[in-house]
């Protein structure tokens, strides 16, 4: 049986359903954003990242925080996440 928390988010997901939901056309938000439609197709299809700028003027239109667009799981799926949480607590304790 599959579950909804096993469906990884993606960053296009996230900007293609937000238009959708918006009901906006691509051509549209691309305008808006300030790039091309054939641009925000490849965002939309996670065929690009999308970057901080971009994340930002995504945030601002569709109300979302950045870090939703950037990190679309959370940061606990950051390659080498383990590694720096026992980092950040050894400096922790030495603090």
């Amino acid at each position: 049986m599959g579950s909804i928390d096993k469906v990884k988010l993606t960053t296009g997901k996230i900007l293609k359903s937000m238009r959708v939901r918006f009901g906006l056309t691509q051509k549209e938000v691309a305008h808006a954003i300030g790039i091309s439609v054939s641009n925000l197709s490849a965002l939309e299809n996670d065929k690009r990242n999308i970057g901080a700028e971009l994340a930002g003027r995504f945030s601002v239109i569709y109300g979302v925080r950045v870090e939703r667009l950037l990190f679309p799981n959370g940061l606990k799926d950051l390659k080498g996440y383990k590694r720096l949480e026992k980092l950040k607590n050894k400096l922790l304790e030495a603090a």
